[in-house]
């Protein structure tokens, strides 16, 4: 047999390189970006991680927790106009990288660092990031997401435990637990909010 018919009858090898990966289902992907994203209608919101869609699935608890935060920001910041609160919303915490972004559970931008574009997700770190902490939620996992706010700007970081009703303030200065009142004078000066009033009328097991 030649060397010319045996090329033409070699196996035929495909390059996965070229199948189209926006072909795989969506859990499977590892190449979706921000810009992408933003274009997708989702059930529910989701992080993205390296490419990889992962959701925020909110149950009662969680979801009680951060309307009572975000409605306590939102009172104040209609006294005290010094920027705007958010629930959901996402961030591009990494300028420079189109495959992550971070939906803190409540956050709070300062006046002055509002982006100007509302419709897309600002390429920035907010000033103040809320994580509500569930118990089948994974503290390591949420101490990663503290510090990668924490490295990209954010001042204060309150991790909501729920398993012990306290809240853990994060800074670039360090940890501490709080159990009596949540405060952050440099960034909210006057805001007041008892860690009881976060968990009133909730039974936790």
């Amino acid at each position: 047999m030649s060397t010319a018919l045996v090329e033409t009858i070699k196996p035929h090898t495909v390059d996965a390189t070229i199948i189209a990966s926006k072909d795989l289902p969506l859990e499977q992907r590892t190449d979706v970006t921000v810009d992408e994203l933003e274009k997708m209608s989702l059930p529910m919101p989701a992080e993205l991680y390296n490419g990889m869609v992962v959701f925020k699935m909110a149950n009662p608890l969680h979801a009680s927790i951060q309307l009572t935060i975000g409605g306590e920001l939102y009172i104040y910041l209609k006294k005290n106009p010094l920027g705007k609160a958010f629930t959901e919303a996402h961030f591009k915490l990494w300028p420079d990288r189109n495959k992550e972004a971070r939906i803190p559970d409540v956050s709070f931008i300062v006046k002055e660092r509002l982006p100007k574009d509302w419709l897309h997700y600002p390429a920035l770190a907010p000033d103040l990031a809320v994580e509500i902490l569930s118990p089948t939620d994974s503290f390591e996992a949420t101490m990663e997401k503290v510090d990668d706010y924490l490295r990209q700007g954010t001042q204060i970081v309150w991790v909501v435990i729920t398993s012990t009703r306290e809240v853990l303030v994060c800074t670039a200065e360090g940890k501490h637990t709080v159990h009596d009142v949540l405060t952050a004078p440099n960034l909210l000066p006057g805001f007041e909010l008892p860690v009881q009033t976060i968990f009133a009328g909730i039974e936790t097991q």
